[in-house]
């Protein structure tokens, strides 16, 4: 069974990648309602990868439908397995109805003819967590992958898992892709610094388990987002694996086996932090269902930033809701070590306070789909507050003095969305764009922004003029 054999290609929300719109003209307003959380996609690639590691088909339960999880489901069918779609009748995709059957290669590691080629598109975390599960195997598997992707750092995890068996071959000089890959990995001591991706830490987690007696994994340095290595840890406990922390990292037990339980994805702290974000700086309330406090995730450290910022914030069971008062907002300080993906948001938020607000940190956030720590100066001084960089720390010191933005020119999706929720609190029109990036991580956003209120326009022609139509509520 492949992939072609499924039907996930849908977006969330009922929007496909093939409609989001390039340019989009956001208009001045107030966000308000309640809207379920889309699910997240960092829980979507790791309940793909659990149920790949699986020895039977594994369930997962309302995933997310995007580009970077369906480069996941790719890979999978690269590695030799592959998936179902089982769908209630009339269900919308990317609601808890939709559920993947994941597909184990039928030998682990697969017993391919020829080596196969995953390309894992714009997804980093597709690349790092199934670069592990492929030195399983004793055959190459071929990692291709868009230019930017070729940027993004590999070398750390490649090399530890040479030191457990792994044999690559490529890439071209500076570069992370193309690649090949096979094992098989033997149990050991693996040593890596944490400073560069929890991803290359996730990924060993996740495949050490299967190997037939114990490893240790030695992370030198403090390691950066560790919130989503405690997600690793939650999907591998829902799967029955232990991993037990250590003083320097983690020992893994091995000649262990995943369950093969069903998995349910929670909602996205990521996705729903621009929606809370919008309810701060418009006025609210914004209300999002389906952010259970039992799993962890980075981006809720969101809720200690607005708090402190002056917004209302009130959390019950799995529902956030976020109110805000009369802008600017109170300056604050924030570490982005842990949260880096929220780093852009947090800089449109300290440019609508009163005074100045320190994100220290972050220092890897060069390396992500762009270099973000100099998106995040930029998307300050577009809204014309003061902001400055010593390398550990930026500085930002508000509040804004925009009228409008002209962000046309915006790949990275969390740049994009960070931008929309600046518009939406300026006093007149906003330019932003490539919409068509939101893709990546969240089809859905502009139904999000519509239900909430938030009127725009989006651009589909060819010549650059908006076509004053659709997006408004």
């Amino acid at each position: 069974m492949s992939p072609s054999d499924g039907r996930p290609a849908r977006a969330a929300r009922g929007v496909t990648p093939q409609e989001l719109p390039r340019l989009v003209q956001v208009h001045p307003g107030k966000a308000r309602g309640s809207l379920r959380a889309p699910p997240s996609k960092s829980y979507t690639h790791r309940a793909l990868l659990a149920g790949a590691l699986a020895n039977g088909p594994v369930t997962v339960h309302g995933p997310l439908v995007a580009d970077d999880t369906l480069a996941s489901l790719r890979t999978i069918g690269a590695l030799g397995g592959g998936f179902r779609t089982l769908e209630n009748a009339g269900a919308a995709a990317g609601s808890s109805d939709l559920r993947w059957q994941v597909v184990p290669p039928s030998s682990w590691p697969p017993d391919r003819r020829s080596p196969p080629e995953a390309d894992v598109g714009e997804s980093g975390t597709t690349l790092r967590l199934f670069t592990a599960a492929a030195a399983l195997g004793s055959r190459d598997v071929r990692f291709v992958g868009h230019p930017s992707l070729a940027r993004r750092p590999m070398e750390e995890l490649v090399q530890a898992l040479r030191s457990i068996g792994a044999v690559t071959s490529g890439p071209p000089a500076g570069a992370s892709l193309p690649f090949s890959i096979h094992g098989p990995l033997h149990p050991g001591k693996v040593e890596l610094r944490g400073d560069v991706s929890s991803q290359f830490i996730s990924a060993l987690l996740f495949v050490l388990p299967r190997l037939a007696e114990a490893s240790d994994v030695v992370v030198r340095g403090v390691p950066v987002s560790e919130p989503y290595i405690a997600a690793t840890r939650a999907t591998l406990r829902a799967q029955g694996v232990s991993i037990e922390p250590t003083e320097q990292g983690y020992h893994v037990p091995g000649g262990q086996r995943y369950s093969g339980s069903d998995l349910l994805v929670p909602g996205d702290a990521s996705s729903a932090a621009y929606l809370l974000a919008l309810g701060a700086l418009t006025g609210g309330p914004v209300e999002v269902q389906g952010l259970p406090a039992e799993w962890p995730q980075a981006d809720l450290a969101l809720l200690e930033v607005l708090t402190a910022a002056g917004a209302h914030v009130s959390r019950s069971e799995d529902v956030v809701e976020v109110r805000g008062g009369p802008l600017p907002l109170s300056p604050f300080e924030a570490n982005l070590d842990p949260s880096p993906d929220l780093a852009p948001l947090l800089a449109v938020l300290a440019s609508f306070s009163s005074g100045r607000s320190a994100l220290h940190g972050g220092a890897h956030l060069a390396a992500k789909e762009s270099d973000r720590r100099e998106g995040s100066l930029r998307l300050a001084r577009a809204l014309g507050a003061k902001a400055k960089d010593d390398g550990r720390t930026i500085s930002i010191e508000g509040p804004v003095s925009a009228r409008s933005l002209d962000l046309r020119d915006l790949h990275d999706h969390r740049m994009l969305f960070s931008a929309v929720v600046a518009a939406s609190a300026l006093p007149e029109p906003s330019l932003v764009g490539d919409g068509k990036c939101a893709s990546k991580s969240n089809p859905g956003f502009f139904d999000e922004l519509r239900a909430l209120g938030i009127a725009f326009t989006v651009d589909r022609s060819q010549d650059g003029q908006v076509h004053a139509r659709e997006g408004r509520p």
